[in-house]
């Protein structure tokens, strides 16, 4: 038999579940609402405290680092070993105990353009001083010595001198290697001194020392004579005197005696005139003689170095001289002969003059 479904019955039994699935939804819509607000909270009061213990950590680690930063150089960092490098004449020894560092000193705290100014008083021919930390407890001494290149005559001696004008030695006698300057006046100069604008001519030489430099020449510079602004001389490898007249031009002048000294029909010894911007002249001369001879000389008879070629025509005073513009380049070394068509007048006084230079090397060869 088929059982029917009695309709009260079902009704009954389906208005419950209808009310209890309207309150499931209404819990449900109500609860999450709640439980998000509390975890909201909760999470903001965690996020909080993150950042609060955050800087706190910060504060903690940048107190520990100033810390550190205060007592590593007061704690650690001492020195317990000091070298020296470098080329120099004096002792590592000697260096240090002017120095005036000590083994316990902090790295840190030691003035490195004191001590440098210090050793530079004291040693004359330091020329640089440098000072680096080799941590953790290295110091190093880094110098360099000068160079002397000059001997420059004083009463009773000569003092060497670099190419800066810095006075190294005292000595009795001209140095090694060294140029001779006379006539310079350098008698108020002291050990460690350096050439000021005052002493105007010991400046002129070192202009002209720097120049030779720059054009690969110095070391064959021999001696300046200064003793006259107008009348520069310079002796040149021991072959040549240089006539410089009063130093106008130069750099020109330099040029010019370079350009000379390359023409192979120059002689070897003699005197190159370059007191005319314009043109050089050569004579010969007698370089064997000593300083007090050539002086007897010129006391004596007409140096043909003494004429100044601005108050006299080179060709007829001296049949050697050379022109640079005749021959086609700079500094040419060919000697000019006399014109053929000159005057009487001329030829006696071109006579007169080779008489006079016959004179001067006879009194050179007394």
């Amino acid at each position: 038999m088929t059982r029917q479904p009695n309709p009260q019955r079902n009704t009954k039994r389906r208005a419950p579940s209808r009310r209890r699935k309207q309150e499931n939804r209404t819990r449900q819509s109500v609860r999450p609402t709640s439980v998000s607000r509390n975890s909201e909270r909760a999470r903001q009061q965690r996020a909080r405290r993150r950042r609060k213990n955050q800087v706190i950590f910060r504060m903690i680690c940048g107190l520990l680092i100033c810390a550190a930063i205060v007592l590593a150089p007061t704690v650690f960092f001492r020195v317990s070993h000091i070298t020296v490098t470098g080329d120099t004449r004096y002792t590592e020894q000697e260096l240090i105990d002017i120095s005036g560092v000590q083994e316990g000193d902090n790295m840190f705290f030691l003035d490195f353009d004191h001590i440098a100014q210090t050793l530079q008083k004291e040693y004359p021919y330091l020329d640089t001083v440098k000072l680096h930390r080799k941590l953790p407890s290295t110091l190093q001494i880094e110098v360099t010595d000068c160079i002397a290149a000059l001997s420059v005559q004083v009463d009773n001696g000569y003092l060497l001198m670099d190419m800066d004008g810095k006075v190294l030695e005292k000595t009795d006698e001209i140095a090694d290697n060294t140029a001779e300057v006379i006539g310079a006046q350098a008698g108020d100069l002291e050990v460690g001194n350096v050439v000021g604008d005052e002493q105007e001519k010991l400046q002129t030489v070192l202009d002209l020392m720097n120049l030779m430099t720059q054009y690969g020449m110095n070391d064959k510079v021999d001696r300046v004579d200064i003793g006259k602004a107008y009348d520069v001389r310079m002796r040149f490898d021991d072959r040549y005197t240089i006539l410089l007249g009063n130093l106008s031009e130069l750099e020109h002048k330099i040029q010019f005696l370079q350009a000379i000294l390359k023409e192979t029909s120059l002689p070897e010894t003699g005197i190159i005139d370059l007191t005319d911007d314009k043109e050089a002249h050569y004579r010969p001369d007698d370089t064997t003689n000593s300083v007090e001879n050539q002086d007897n000389v010129e006391e004596n008879t007409t140096d043909p170095a003494e004429i100044d070629p601005a108050q006299t025509d080179p060709a007829q005073t001296d049949p050697s001289e050379i022109d640079p513009a005749e021959s086609g380049t700079d500094g040419s070394a060919d000697q000019v002969s006399g014109d053929a068509d000159q005057s009487s007048d001329q030829e006696e006084e071109t006579d007169v003059g080779a008489q006079d230079g016959d004179n001067s090397g006879e009194n050179a060869d007394a």
